[in-house]
């Protein structure tokens, strides 16, 4: 679970900005109680954010900045780490400075504390902590970084890591985590793992992506398609049911089509050959506007499209029929039938409510926060003010981004105004109480 995140430099972040999970002090926030899970090192962390601001404030780069540095820890950057497009630009003297991140984290029990520092496109410290008690600040050094040099901490004393440190002093790329090689060099060492493993599960979805292997999972029934049947009944979309159709492979390509035909084949061929088994390979493709799926049974070839059935009707259509609003759901279905699950996963989702009735995306939250388990955690932006519900999230989950005189994003709790708990607080952001709502220039001057 995000516990911290604090960032410089990067996008409309300009010195450090803060924005974190943990719940506000005093007797006013006892508000549901199973929105907070308490960790081993001392600390509460909170399940559920809801990030409101301006078009333009940096309630997207917040997103992007989380993703950027979980995709440097699990990855490997072709090229610069931090090209000068992604520094705060508004700003020349901050050309020459350096982008840092920081990232507190908990999973399997651990806090964990991460740092990172980049400058002139490589990453020049990098620093682990695992956190074993706030309340007595007391932390167990894992790893630090200066350039290539890799300083291994007491928890390391019982394992040789020698070999370790020569490889990566020689070995270690400048535009290369430092976790990202330990990871792949170190053998068996489960904290490394655990953290590793976690960002893997820091999971990103912006306005317009589309979860392929979802679809593929589905086409395939490796991934069972009662639960998203249910949402899309319930959400009155007059969808009763998703339909698989199989299309011999001849009958769905054309002549023109013939060399894309059989280099899908050649895949499919490939895969099969190295899993042994033809009802656990597929190859996914998209083509004629449709996610498609190429499988082979009973040595015959078949392209499997997943269809929707309406209610009194035997026709089926395209999900490209389906309006926008459907489609999102759609896309949003694997998503909260993970956040109900076990899995510990955290979800960063940028416009929640894209394409979706107020009433509709209020149900989906309502999904999730009335959901026992504390385990996952849910973050997301929004411009939807009926969402601003405390029967459904608390004041310290709601936040504000605001964009300042310079152009820097910064970032602040709706429990800093302390408003009570009767109050209307749609009304109030509306009227522009709190801030993060956009203030405008005198649009009849444009007739």
């Amino acid at each position: 679970m995000l516990i911290r995140f604090v960032v410089s430099n990067f996008m409309s972040f300009k010195e450090e900005t803060e924005f974190n999970m943990l719940p506000s002090k005093g007797k006013g926030y006892k508000q549901h109680p199973n929105h907070v899970k308490s960790t081993e090192s001392g600390i509460d962390i909170l399940k559920t954010a809801a990030i409101y601001g301006a078009n333009a404030s940096g309630k997207s780069n917040l997103v992007n900045a989380i993703e950027y540095l979980r995709d440097l820890i699990v990855g490997k950057p072709d090229d610069l780490v931090m090209p000068q497009s992604k520094r705060f630009r508004l700003d020349d003297a901050y050309r020459s400075k350096p982008t840092t991140f920081r990232i507190e984290y908990e999973s399997n029990g651990i806090h964990f504390d991460y740092g990172l520092e980049i400058d002139k496109g490589e990453v020049k410290e990098e620093w682990l902590y695992q956190i074993t008690s706030v309340k007595k600040n007391s932390d167990l050094l894992l790893f630090s970084r200066k350039g290539n040099e890799i300083v291994f901490g007491d928890f390391f004393k019982d394992i040789d890591v020698s070999y370790v440190t020569k490889y990566l002093k020689k070995e270690l790329e400048s535009n290369q985590c430092a976790i990202n090689a330990i990871y792949d060099n170190i053998d068996d060492n489960n904290i490394i793992d655990v953290f590793y493993k976690s960002m893997l599960k820091l999971i990103v979805v912006k306005p317009d992506m589309f979860d392929s292997d979802y679809t593929s999972s589905l086409i395939s029934k490796i991934t069972s398609k009662e639960y998203v049947e249910n949402i899309l009944k319930k959400s009155n979309t007059g969808i009763d049911e998703l339909v698989i159709n199989d299309i011999p492979v001849n009958t769905f390509f054309s002549y023109e089509d013939e060399d894309f035909k059989m280099d899908l084949i050649d895949r499919l061929e490939s895969g099969i050959e190295k899993t042994e088994d033809d009802e656990l390979c597929y190859v996914h493709f998209f083509m004629k506007n449709v996610h498609n799926v190429l499988n082979k049974k009973d040595d015959k070839y078949y392209v499997s499209v997943l269809r929707t059935k309406h209610l009194n009707s035997e026709n089926l259509f395209e999900f490209v029929e389906e309006s926008d609003g459907t489609n999102r759901l759609f896309e949003l279905s694997p998503v909260f039938e993970d956040l109900t699950s076990e899995n510990e996963v955290v979800y960063l989702i940028d416009e929640l409510e894209r394409s979706m009735h107020p009433i509709l995306a209020k149900e989906l939250l309502k999904l999730y926060v009335t959901n026992s388990n504390a385990k996952n955690q849910l973050i997301f932006t929004t411009h939807e003010s009926h969402l601003l519900d405390f029967d459904l999230l608390r004041q310290d989950e709601i936040w504000f981004t605001e964009k300042k005189l310079d152009g820097s994003s910064t970032f602040y709790p709706l429990s800093d105004y302390k408003p009570r708990e009767d109050k209307n607080i749609r009304l109030g952001y509306l009227e522009g109480r709190y801030g993060g709502i956009p203030f405008l220039g005198d649009f009849s001057k444009l007739k």
